[in-house]
């Protein structure tokens, strides 16, 4: 071999290796690479809680709770609600959404019309219905009325973290309800600082009325009002104790006709028909525990106490963080200690 050939294959050699190894440069990823290509930490989902999986933001919803319904339109999510039950009547641009029924009945046809990827109840669904949701792909969440303040406020807090996230949902919720529970506890200050007022809360006639064992009981006595029928269970007042009923004051719900007090020895024989301190109030509000509620006890405490002037800024910054939900546990409902970010 001539000494021109092995100088010509030195350099094809030297060539070849050249090449070979910016090939495997090339196919080396960068540090830069790797930082740009790190899959993005979602801070909100997925989340669970209980055994709700919830995996993204939520884009349809039907309420088929009156209740959950007007606290998920205060959250924000009002734009989001593809159905609502038959009853969902506030606030009044729900009504354009789809009727789904109720959670007792639902009504299949405008479900899968409404294509949930959240259904909200405040009742229990029989087992087959809520089987026959999560098979059209739906997460069914059951939040029962709470008995409480803190219960409200979990509520609040729950819905928030299943709509908008483990962050921003929960700081979300907790903001909204913080000026509802400052709101309270003004109210509250204000009516320790006067004489009680013997009254009732009558629901329905004759003797259908708020007793001991019941929220509503709570509620009286927020705004100063000492409940006659304290001693009572059940929402009912006995008859064969009628005769000792004479309350100052009666709120009673606005669906009963007035005239009925007029013609009625059990009412129309206390100080509060006597001096007219009969006053009509929406109970639908009471057991929905939203908003309105508090704006409703302001204006039972004006009534009741019509000398105290009293304002009420519920748009006004809270002054106070939001408090710890209540540690009771209770079976049917979904507590916030159970929620948690998936990763």
């Amino acid at each position: 071999m001539s000494r021109f050939t092995r100088l010509l294959l030195l350099l094809l050699v030297m060539l070849a290796l050249c090449l070979a190894a910016c090939s495997d440069k090339e196919k080396e990823p960068s540090s830069s690479s790797d930082v740009s290509q790190a899959p993005v930490v979602d801070p909100n989902y997925p989340v669970a809680i209980g055994e709700i999986r919830i995996e993204r933001r939520p884009k349809r919803i039907v309420s088929l709770s009156p209740a959950l319904t007007e606290i998920i339109c205060e959250l924000g999510g009002r734009d989001r609600l593809t159905g609502i039950s038959d009853y969902c009547d506030y606030p009044e641009r729900v009504t354009n959404n789809l009727s789904c029924g109720t959670s007792a009945l639902p009504d299949w046809g405008t479900m899968e019309e409404a294509d949930p990827q959240i259904v909200f109840a405040s009742a229990q669904m029989s087992q087959q219905d809520t089987i026959r949701l999560q098979q059209m792909g739906a997460e069914v969440v059951i939040l029962p009325p709470a008995s409480d303040l803190d219960g409200i406020a979990e509520i609040y807090r729950t819905i928030g973290i299943i709509l908008d996230g483990m962050e921003d949902g929960k700081r979300n919720g907790e903001q909204v309800f913080a000026p509802l529970r400052a709101g309270y506890e003004a109210l509250e200050q204000a009516a320790n600082a006067q004489s009680s007022i013997l009254g009732i809360y009558l629901r329905a006639v004759p003797l259908m009325m708020a007793t001991g064992d019941c929220y509503e009981q709570e509620l009286l006595s927020l705004i100063g009002v000492e409940n006659a029928a304290a001693e009572y269970y059940d929402w009912e007042y006995p008859a064969d104790q009628a005769v000792n009923l004479y309350p100052d004051l009666i709120f009673y719900d606005r669906s009963i006709d007035p005239t009925f007090f007029a013609n009625s020895t059990i009412y129309n024989t206390t100080d509060a028909y006597k001096n007219n301190r009969m006053y009509p109030i929406n109970a639908l509000v009471f057991e929905r525990q939203s908003r309105r509620m508090l704006e409703q006890l302001v204006e039972m405490f004006k009534l009741a106490h019509p000398n105290v002037d009293f304002h009420l800024d519920l748009d006004a910054p809270a002054a106070r963080d939001e408090a710890s939900a209540s540690e009771e546990e209770d079976e049917d409902v979904l507590r916030l200690e159970d929620a948690t970010q998936l990763h």
